[in-house]
């Protein structure tokens, strides 16, 4: 239900706004705007091996012409479980900014220079990372539904699976705002927020399935929703993330590790001097 809200915050809000911060995400679309050409300038010339003796009228009008074979390939593309993961991963630019500017409203929390490349670059390794390892569990769950399951419930639990997974992903953004490394954000939203995950991924599962609209709406709006939802139920801003025990003993272990490593700095600095 906080779908329709989250619209209704980003066209209010302005959200877009400041998206041509990012400079270089422009140079880095005109990349990828020149390599999918190429993909289709191939595509053109192996269309007219193929239909080399028919008329040029049959690119554009039939089941076999150009155009529809590539409106067919986006929308198989885009609409598979795999490659799902590959539009989130294109799209993380947008995340980023959606889910910062939607936290800069509602928690007036803002990031020092969370437009510049190496805050980025650090959201974007994070959200290939995230995707990878999704994609594996994905296959693993699906797998194993598909051999314990009878027929009637594949389906059900295989859309369960993947509308989670797709969830976890996006809100994966919103802890990664307040320094969750990726092992605290999937415990914490495993224990605590699994129901709001799938309830995230499910409508995002359902717009990736629309073309270019969905697939380039659906992640902006789920962010935004996200934003809303968990800064509602989660006490992230407010206690910040509560670690283990054996999370406690590891950063401790960690901490005396870096100071014994700084001590050493310290020795060899003073004895240069000296």
């Amino acid at each position: 239900m906080t779908f329709p809200r989250a619209w209704r915050f980003m066209i209010n809000h302005r959200l877009w706004e400041g998206l041509r911060q990012y400079g270089w995400v422009a140079r880095g679309l005109v990349i990828v705007g020149v390599l999918v050409g190429l993909v289709m300038v191939g595509e053109v010339f192996e269309w007219l091996q193929e239909h080399a003796d028919q008329p040029l009228t049959a690119m554009a009008i039939g089941s076999e012409s150009l155009l529809w074979q590539w409106l067919t390939e986006a929308y198989e593309s885009l609409s598979d479980g795999v490659l799902n993961w590959v539009v989130l991963v294109l799209l993380e630019v947008v995340i980023y900014h959606f889910m910062r500017q939607t936290l800069r409203v509602i928690l007036d929390k803002e990031v020092e220079e969370a437009h510049k490349f190496k805050p980025f670059l650090n959201a974007q390794v994070r959200m290939i990372q995230v995707s990878f390892m999704a994609v594996i569990l994905q296959e693993i769950l699906i797998g194993i539904g598909d051999g314990v399951l009878p027929d009637s419930l594949e389906g059900i639990f295989a859309l369960g699976v993947q509308s989670t997974i797709l969830g976890y992903a996006i809100a994966d953004n919103y802890n990664e705002q307040f320094e969750l490394t990726i092992q605290q954000s999937i415990r914490h939203l495993r224990e605590n927020y699994i129901g709001i995950c799938m309830g995230l991924g499910l409508p995002l599962f359902l717009l990736l399935k629309i073309p270019l609209v969905g697939t380039i709406l659906g992640p902006l709006v789920t962010s935004v929703a996200a934003a809303i939802v968990l800064r509602e139920k989660s006490d992230l801003h407010i206690v910040g993330y509560q670690m283990t025990e054996k999370e406690k003993r590891k950063a401790e272990k960690k901490a005396a590790k870096a100071e014994r490593k700084a001590a050493r700095q310290r020795r060899k600095a003073a004895k240069s001097l000296s």
